[in-house]
């Protein structure tokens, strides 16, 4: 659902969002995962820890992939991932990987962890 927290509507139609949301992911049958798109440069929004808490409070497994990995200094990496785990209390079962779509960082890779997910 990309963008869902830079929406610019009214708050009441946001609320409709989280229903819709809501509904979708619980009754979803064939969901496998939740793929979680983050900004690697900064702490993960209070949307992206709820959706994330959501996903635990129901089992989903999610798949955190962090983009825009060609922006930060190569020190940098290591303390901004554990700024987003520790944000979002992350689940050492769960997949944290590192994207970039202007240097082709991580595309193989979320794929392949993607289609592990439709496996299972």
């Amino acid at each position: 659902v990309p963008g869902y927290g830079y929406a610019k509507v009214n708050d009441k139609i946001k609320e409709s969002f989280g229903d819709m949301l809501d509904t979708y992911l619980r009754e979803r049958d064939v969901l496998k995962g939740l793929v979680l798109i983050v900004d690697y440069r900064h702490k993960p929004t209070h949307d992206d820890k709820m959706m994330y808490d959501y996903a635990k409070h129901y089992h989903i497994p999610v798949i955190v992939v962090a983009t825009k990995e060609d922006k930060l200094k190569r020190n940098d990496l290591k303390k901004n991932e554990k700024i987003i785990k520790d944000t979002l209390g992350f689940d050492k079962n769960d997949i944290f990987l590192r994207f970039s779509s202007l240097n082709k960082v991580g595309i193989d890779e979320v794929w392949e962890k993607i289609l592990e997910l439709c496996e299972q």
